[in-house]
């Protein structure tokens, strides 16, 4: 089998592994990118556990500090404990894989039940998949059958495995524009963070996370606050947009690994094949099979922003909302300025643009009136104007106003002061 599998040189990897799982395949693929050999293993055409020999044990070891979270046997000299016993050359991992072994030796003694168990080898082999997923085309591999099947704990069904890691890999391309790398570095260069609590996490994680942005990569972050990393990425983005958290290049060894943005991405939304909320849809309703996504990651990458546009000129309006787009924004177009402060407290935006020329009231009156709310306070403003006769900045700002944008607008100019607002 392996001989014929090396021999069909217009295969891709995709192409191969459905090859593998239709010959109910028993054995090992191993993949050569970069000087990092991929391995993935297969029981029966299904897919048991993969990893690769860039650093297997950090990433066993920053995989148990997240079950650490919920786990309190799992102390710091436990996790390195799988690391003194079985620490291995990379020859021997055809057989059966040191980091694999460390993760049945530390359910053996029970510092792991059966489900952490099985979050572990999911979370591994998807990450490890991520980047599988987006090697070259004509990346080498080679299969190895094994006579002896690899020790057993869960398997995944290759298609629909292979779907979900799409969709998440789709999901970072969202971020294409200032992502490239799970493990790209994040550092804090303003105190943005530590005056604006970032939603969805808890008083604590916010005021970890400001103290892990001094270097730390996306997953090392996610496993310190036990958030998935595209969690972590959205969560921060805005932020990184705003030039309040810088991203830097992945360290060595992590700079070997494949981008995941596998298509250029000069426009932030152009390349995505899907919508961004339906693949994570699709990923919770077959999560009973292969327990692909916590219902936490996919419910917040699921919420969307909520902008407000308000301004009588439907033109315009239609304009806006085709510029924005709604892969990660929910829009709500409001024509009737009279109604605009009813509307927009019933719809708790997280961005509100008010055009200046407005019949009965204009944007700045309105603005003062959203000002004088509760709900309003600290809710980003921006003015929509011509280039003419607007106000400095600094009267602007004693308006209530957050910020200005100038007809005409581009795509790029809307999204980046969109993002630029959003906490």
């Amino acid at each position: 089998m392996g001989q014929d599998l090396q021999q069909a040189s217009v295969l891709t990897l995709e192409d191969v592994l459905k090859q593998l799982a239709k010959l109910n395949a028993d054995g090992c693929l191993q993949i050569s990118y970069n000087s990092i050999v991929f391995f993935v293993y297969l029981n029966q055409g299904q897919i048991v556990y993969a990893t690769n020999s860039l650093a297997p044990f950090e990433r066993l070891e920053r995989h148990l500090r997240r079950l650490s979270n919920q786990n309190s046997k799992l102390t710091n000299d436990t996790i390195k404990l799988a690391r003194q016993k079985f620490r291995q050359v990379i020859e021997s991992y055809v057989e059966i894989p040191s980091d694999y072994r460390g993760i049945l030796w530390l359910a053996d003694v029970e510092h792991l039940n059966s489900q952490e168990v099985l979050t572990l080898v999911r979370r591994i082999t998807r990450e490890v998949f991520e980047s599988i997923l987006c090697l070259p085309k004509d990346t080498a591999y080679q299969f190895t059958e094994q006579s002896q099947q690899l020790p057993e704990i869960c398997q995944f069904e290759l298609a629909p495995y292979i779907k979900q890691c799409h969709s998440r890999i789709e999901a970072w391309q969202t971020f294409a524009k200032h992502i490239k790398s799970s493990f790209q570095r994040l550092y804090l260069v303003s105190d943005d963070l530590n005056h604006h609590n970032i939603p969805n996490l808890t008083a604590e994680q916010n005021e970890t996370i400001s103290k892990l942005l001094k270097g730390l990569n996306f997953r090392q972050i996610s496993a310190l606050i036990d958030k998935d990393e595209l969690i972590v990425a959205k969560i921060l983005y805005p932020s990184i947009v705003n030039n309040n958290i810088l991203v830097r290049n992945p360290k060595s060894p992590f700079n070997r690994l494949p981008s995941l943005i596998f298509q250029d991405s000069d426009n932030l939304f152009a390349n995505i094949t899907h919508d961004l909320n339906e693949n994570l849809q699709s990923a919770d309703e077959t999560s009973q099979q292969i327990e692909f996504n916590s219902k936490q990651t996919i419910e917040l990458l699921g919420k969307r922003w909520k902008i407000s546009f308000v301004d009588h000129n439907l033109t315009i309006d239609e304009n806006f909302a085709g510029l924005l787009g709604s892969k990660i924004f929910d829009i709500y177009i409001i024509n009737d300025p009279m109604k605009a402060f009813e509307k927009l407290i019933e719809f708790q935006p997280e961005v509100i643009f008010l055009a200046v020329d407005m019949p009965n009231i204009n944007g700045y009156e309105l603005c003062g009136l959203l000002r004088n709310h509760n709900n309003f306070k600290t809710t980003p403003i921006i003015l929509i104007s011509e280039n003419k006769g607007l106000p400095n900045s600094s009267k602007l700002k004693l308006l209530g106003v957050t910020d200005n944008l100038i007809k005409p607008f581009t795509q790029e100019s809307l999204l980046s002061i969109v993002l630029k607002n959003l906490h």
